[in-house]
């Protein structure tokens, strides 16, 4: 159930990420042909590849949310409390005296 929805959002931020090389490209090309100042360009990628990260945070937060939400309700545990556990089980282990082995 979670690996579609990895996969939906790594496709999600690889489709950002492509995105964004091509519009440095346009712009360069823009840039080469004259058609746009050097200065414009950058700035306007420049605020694209701020807002694109923005909506990347945002997106990665939601995913996060959901995922969250998810293994709740299917009672699911968090690693940090089996970690917990772990950490309590093997305090109360050296605590508690062992008997012999009757083997």
């Amino acid at each position: 159930m979670l690996e579609p929805l990895r996969k939906l959002l790594l496709a999600g931020l690889g489709t950002v990420d492509l995105t964004e090389e091509k519009l440095k490209a346009i712009f360069d090309d823009l840039v080469a042909r004259g058609e746009v100042s050097e200065k414009d360009a950058r700035e306007l990628v420049s605020g694209w590849a701020k807002r694109a990260g923005e909506q990347r945070t945002k997106i990665q937060q939601q995913v996060d949310e959901t995922v969250r939400r998810t293994l709740e309700k299917m009672g699911l545990s968090h690693r940090a409390d089996l970690d917990k556990l772990e950490a309590r089980i093997a305090d109360l282990e050296r605590r508690v005296p062992r008997e012999p082995d009757a083997g």
